[in-house]
């Protein structure tokens, strides 16, 4: 087999997608972008296909080997696949539907850094503008209160009169 994507293909032997996928808690849509390349499968998705089909881990990466454990002397239980670098490092493409370009694969992450760091300081600065705009409205209340007991009483009266006269003069 050449690629993971037919070796997935051959382990399903004719079980319709639907039923393989839903066994292995996947979409029959994932399952067939797996199946054709498009896609990458996870490593939790592996695990459960190696151990459901008894598949030898390396014949299912690489294609090298048993396909099956016990096929081999050697072969006998699934190790956990924790190291995905025989995927990493092969040509194997991970295809996206909105990137095709060579550029895209060589994605500058300072750009995204700089936006992000932009992002939390316009963040920090808006929450600190929101405190500022409610320290000011408590304060406009608390002017408002202190304004309509001065009018209540008649000596508060003659006391905003005389300070408005102060003020202004």
């Amino acid at each position: 087999m050449e690629n993971l994507g037919q070796r997935i293909r051959m382990i399903r032997q004719g079980e319709s997608r639907a039923s393989f996928s839903s066994r292995l808690k996947i979409s029959p849509a994932s399952l067939q972008r797996y199946e054709t390349g498009q896609r990458l499968p996870d490593k939790d998705f592996l695990e459960r296909l190696v151990a459901d089909k008894k598949i030898c881990p390396k014949w299912l990466l690489t294609g090298d080997g048993p396909m099956y454990q016990g096929s081999d002397a050697q072969v006998v239980s699934a190790p956990k696949m924790t190291d995905m670098s025989v995927i990493l490092e092969g040509d194997l493409p991970q295809h996206t539907d909105f990137i095709s370009s060579e550029k895209s694969k060589m994605t500058d992450t300072s750009v995204i850094l700089r936006l992000t760091e932009k992002c939390l300081q316009l963040s920090t600065e808006n929450g600190d503008l929101r405190v500022e705009v409610e320290r000011q409205r408590a304060r406009i209340i608390e002017l408002e209160r202190q304004l309509v007991e001065a009018l209540k009483a008649p000596q508060g009266r003659q006391n905003l009169l005389d300070t408005g006269r102060a003020a202004a003069g």
